[in-house]
C-alpha cells in the first residue's frame, strides 16, 4: 500500500511543477489541467501562486507558463552539492587502484544514503552507475560513518525502529548508538555484512573546515577479502584520501 499523502494539497501542487520538463517546457492551464485530471480553477490558483513566488513565470507571448528562476536557485544548491563528485573522482579512481575493490561516494538523504558515484579498479569492468540508487543509513559502510555525526537522524531511526536485513544488522538501538560512538572514536566505519550477505565495507566521512558533515567514501567488495589487516590497511588510505579533500571542501 502506497503511504498516504499528509499534505494533499502541497502534493497536487507538486505534481503540477513536474509537468514540465524538456518536451514540454511551457504549458497552459488547459494542458496542466487535462493532464492531472485537475479543475482548471484549481490549478489556475496553484499556478499563480507559484508566480507569485517565483517558481514558476508566464510567457507574455503565449501566456503559457515555464518554470521560473526560483527553481534554477534550487538547482544551483544541489548542483553546489554535486561539485563533491567531481572533486572526488580523481582520488577515488587512486583507492580502488590501491585496493583493488570498488568505491563509493555518497550523502546522506533523510534517513537513506544516495549513492552519487563508484569507482571500479583499473583492470576490472566498471560497475553500473550508482547515482541516484540509495540504502539505509544505519547498516551500510558509507551510511554508518555519515550517521556518526548526525544524531538527530540516528533518533528518528531509532524510534522508528531499525529493520533486519541480515543476520550482522544492528537493529538494537543502544547497540546502534554504541558503533556509532566507536565510529566517531576510531574514525572509520565497518559494514560487517550488515546490509548484504557476503559484501563487507570500510567507510569514512567527509566534513568541512567547520567540521560540518558535506559527504562518505567507502571501500567494498567480499567479505571474504576483508581481513582485519586489510580493513586496517584500507582505513588508513581512507584516512590520506580524506584528508586531502578536506582541505579543498
Amino acid at each position: 500500500m502506497a503511504e498516504e499523502i499528509k499534505v494533499k494539497s502541497l502534493y497536487k501542487a507538486l505534481r503540477i511543477l513536474e509537468c514540465f520538463n524538456v518536451h514540454n517546457p511551457e504549458l497552459g492551464i488547459t494542458e496542466i489541467s487535462e493532464q492531472l485530471g485537475l479543475y482548471k480553477s484549481n490549478v489556475h490558483n496553484i499556478v499563480d501562486t507559484f508566480v507569485k513566488a517565483g517558481y514558476l513565470e508566464q510567457n507574455p507571448e503565449n501566456e503559457k507558463y515555464r518554470l521560473g528562476m526560483k527553481i534554477l536557485e534550487l538547482g544551483n544548491v544541489i548542483s553546489s552539492n554535486m561539485n563533491i563528485r567531481k572533486l572526488m573522482l580523481p582520488y577515488m579512481q587512486e583507492l580502488a587502484d590501491y585496493t583493488n575493490e570498488t568505491v563509493y561516494l555518497g550523502m546522506p538523504s533523510e534517513a537513506e544514503v544516495i549513492y552519487l558515484d563508484s569507482s571500479s579498479p583499473k583492470n576490472q569492468l566498471s560497475t553500473r552507475s550508482m547515482l541516484g540508487v540509495k540504502a539505509p543509513l544505519y547498516c551500510t559502510g558509507i551510511g554508518k560513518a555519515m550517521l556518526a555525526f548526525l544524531p538527530e537522524i540516528t533518533d528518528s531511526l531509532c524510534a522508528r525502529g531499525l529493520r533486519k536485513y541480515t543476520d550482522h544488522t544492528i537493529t538494537d538501538p543502544a547497540e546502534l548508538q554504541a558503533e556509532l560512538t566507536a565510529i566517531r572514536s576510531r574514525g572509520y566505519s565497518i559494514d560487517n555484512m550488515e546490509h548484504e550477505y557476503g559484501i563487507k565495507c570500510v567507510g569514512m566521512p567527509i566534513l568541512n573546515k567547520k567540521r560540518q558533515l558535506v559527504a562518505g567514501v567507502s571501500v567494498s567488495g567480499p567479505s571474504l577479502r576483508f581481513d582485519d589487516d586489510k580493513i586496517r590497511d584500507y582505513a588508513l588510505k581512507l584516512g590520506e584520501i580524506v584528508r586531502a579533500i578536506e582541505e579543498k571542501v
